[in-house]
């Protein structure tokens, strides 16, 4: 890893009752386009298409933020979305909760729940930005599964859909970018970055006053780097950081890349990071620059024992902490309070020191836990899979990607 310094060694964080991952936990096809907390490739090597967005104050601030001290929070009751959440923000100290259905609601702080619009498409990777509700909006195949039309390979692509956060009324539909996309923001445009026709490494830019999107990097591995799938995009010091794995040379496959985007220019920077144990990122949130993934090593997928991760990585590219955590971290975010981490496998929620990674609270049960003694199966319905965490005033707001519900944690 040139340039990369392990500055602390790995060490095992306090965990109530940890299990190993069972052995033969690798979702199928059907199952991950389903659920869609994994996907697969055309190497059958699973990476995530979680979005977890968090705007850096600035990148300084390397050593971090002083540990926070807080009560501790127990978790409160779920309320039911009526269908599978798949993503979570905030507008307005409002939850907005985005779902496979296509439906959207809202969530007060008092717990009601208004259903806000329906729509006939699976929507995912929320985003409140430019005073509008954008999402993903998921098309009927999946650009490693072309589907044959007249004779033809034709290969099905997403949109990204901009909508009114009151009433869902749709603003603007940009459509025909990719598949597989995740959204990110900074001052001047949103950012969309995913695969197309199977090319993996592309990023757009979206002009929020005209609502157009440009290229402005291609999975054509000339500009772009079609051997590296995006699982995680993140802005960080004004700068767009693209985490996922490698599947193909130049690179070994299933290594852990973090490409930075400089959005001025469109352009990769020079700064580029290799995460340590070729870590499949699933999540990912800002601490005053520095940038913590969530995920789990790519032997946890194949079979071995394993357990989750967090990796912190400093404005400079430096790997700065490393931290054993749960069995399959899911969701992250920067409250507060500290990080907060969600654990599908294990049915918690943690609250976490963004100094160090060590555990300040929990894990909480918010879940149902997947029995750690049996084989993996995404078509069972009896675990929770908690998901996506959100904090929305002074209270932290978790998705059961498989029970239809939110969880609030005050």
């Amino acid at each position: 890893m040139t340039g990369i310094r392990i500055l602390q060694p790995l060490k095992q964080a306090p965990s109530a009752g940890h299990v190993p991952t069972p052995r033969g936990a690798h979702p199928d096809r059907a199952a991950a386009r389903s659920l869609r907390p994994l996907r697969t490739t055309r190497r059958l090597l699973p990476a995530w298409g979680v979005l977890i967005l968090v705007l850096a104050v600035g990148i300084g601030g390397c050593g971090g933020p002083a540990a926070p001290t807080a009560a501790p929070r127990e978790a409160g009751t779920a309320l039911s979305t009526g269908a599978r959440p798949t993503g979570l923000t905030v507008h307005e100290d409002v939850l907005v909760v985005v779902q496979d259905d296509g439906s959207v609601v809202q969530i007060t702080a008092g717990g009601d729940v208004d259903l806000v619009t329906e729509r006939s498409d699976r929507l995912s990777a929320p985003l409140v930005a430019f005073g509008s509700v954008w999402v993903v909006q998921t098309g009927a195949g999946d650009d490693t599964e072309p589907e044959e039309v007249n004779g033809t390979v034709e290969y099905r692509l997403d949109a990204v859909v901009r909508m009114d956060p009151l009433d869902g009324t749709v603003v603007a539909t940009i459509g025909d970018l990719g598949d597989e996309l995740l959204l990110a923001a900074t001052d001047d445009a949103v950012w969309v970055a995913g695969e197309r026709a199977g090319e993996r490494g592309w990023v757009w830019r979206i002009d929020p006053v005209t609502n157009r999107a440009t290229a402005v990097q291609e999975g054509d591995g000339v500009r772009g780097d079609s051997s590296v799938t995006t699982s995680v995009a993140v802005v960080a010091g004004d700068r767009l950081w693209l985490a996922g794995n490698c599947e193909a040379m130049p690179c070994p496959a299933g290594a852990a890349r973090v490409r930075v985007l400089d959005p001025a220019s469109g352009e990769v920077t020079a700064l580029e990071v290799e995460l340590p144990d070729e870590l499949m990122v699933s999540a990912a949130a800002v601490v005053d620059g520095r940038v913590w993934f969530a995920g789990f090593p790519l032997s946890e997928l194949l079979g071995d024992n394993g357990s989750g991760r967090l990796v912190a990585v400093d404005p400079t590219g430096e790997v700065s902490h490393q931290v054993e955590i749960g069995r399959f971290p899911t969701g992250l975010t920067f409250a507060d309070d500290g990080l907060w981490l969600s654990d599908c496998l294990d049915g918690t929620l943690t609250r976490i020191d963004p100094t160090d990674g060590m555990i300040l609270q929990g894990p909480l049960v918010v879940g149902t836990p997947y029995p750690p003694d049996e084989p993996f199966d995404w078509y069972r319905e009896d675990f929770s899979c908690p998901g996506a965490v959100v904090q929305v005033g002074d209270t932290i707001w978790v998705a059961l990607q498989l029970d239809g519900t939110v969880v609030p944690v005050r």
